[in-house]
């Protein structure tokens, strides 16, 4: 009986936590969208550069909106990470002006957002962030006994700005792993890539494979990235092929970063019986 009593006492607690959600639940869920995910600027130094956001509502009620920008740092995976402004060295955020900031939309109505970028004369490289739009938080009724507030899902558009004149675009494949597959049916390949410069490069690249005789075995692209400045990148790629012969299997790795020259990296993957 001294087990029972609390046990008794949560299950009437959730049973109420679920009445009184179920009101929320079946309200009419929250739509809203944002165009372009990307923001790119160039402004002159001392100068300002504009582009234009467009925020969606696309549910079947009205909707309160806030933007901010704040600050992003990327993974070497490619996650990327929402941080507050101001956190990191290239933050753009307060060079950043939005027009308007918060407002309200009716339903299936749109915003265009102006973001405009301002730097100081003395600016070099590039800087970044996002522009984070949310909506007001939802207070649906739960009968007499109160509110509940439904959280909200926040969407981003990558604010990236280069000032103009002012670019070192330099980069390098850093590092190769490579081990063949169980059974030697293939290779995992890693490829690390390196931004030494002072603004963002977008990686496009291809890999190959190669038996000891020179003879192509497979190419394979290797996905386009963002990589911003004093950042690495890594790609893993997955060679499936039939179970390979001993010898030694050489993986090459070509890469163009938007430089005048591209950038390859090459290693040999011994398969042994």
């Amino acid at each position: 009986m001294r087990t029972r009593g609390p046990l008794t006492t949560l299950t009437a607690a959730a049973f109420l936590l679920f009445v009184l959600l179920a009101p929320a639940l079946r309200a009419e869920p929250l739509r809203f969208g944002i165009s372009p995910g990307d923001l790119e600027l160039v402004p002159a130094p001392g100068g300002t550069a504009s582009a234009t956001l467009l925020v969606m509502n696309d549910s079947a009620h009205r909707v309160r909106f806030h933007v901010q920008v704040q600050d992003i740092f990327l993974r070497p995976g490619g996650q990327l990470d929402v941080l507050p402004a101001g956190t990191l060295e290239w933050s753009v955020a307060k060079l950043a002006r939005l027009t308007p900031s918060e407002f309200e939309l009716d339903a299936h109505q749109a915003m265009p957002i102006r973001v405009s970028v301002t730097v100081p004369p003395d600016a070099r490289g590039g800087r970044y962030g996002a522009v984070v739009v949310a909506p007001s938080p939802i207070l649906q009724a739960g009968g007499a006994r109160g509110t509940i507030s439904i959280v909200i899902p926040k969407l981003a558009a990558r604010l990236l700005v280069h000032v103009k004149g002012t670019e070192v675009v330099r980069g390098a494949i850093t590092g190769m792993l490579a081990a063949p597959r169980p059974g030697n049916r293939g290779a995992d390949v890693k490829i690390v890539f390196r931004n030494s410069g002072n603004v963002h490069v977008r990686t496009t690249g291809e890999l190959t494979i190669l038996n000891a005789e020179g003879r192509q075995l497979a190419r394979l692209p290797i996905p386009e990235a963002l990589v911003l400045p004093s950042s690495v990148r890594e790609f893993r790629l997955a060679w499936e092929a039939p179970a390979l012969e001993p010898g030694a299997y050489t993986v090459r790795a070509v890469m163009d970063y938007g430089a005048d020259a591209l950038v390859a990296g090459e290693l040999t993957i011994p398969v042994r019986k």
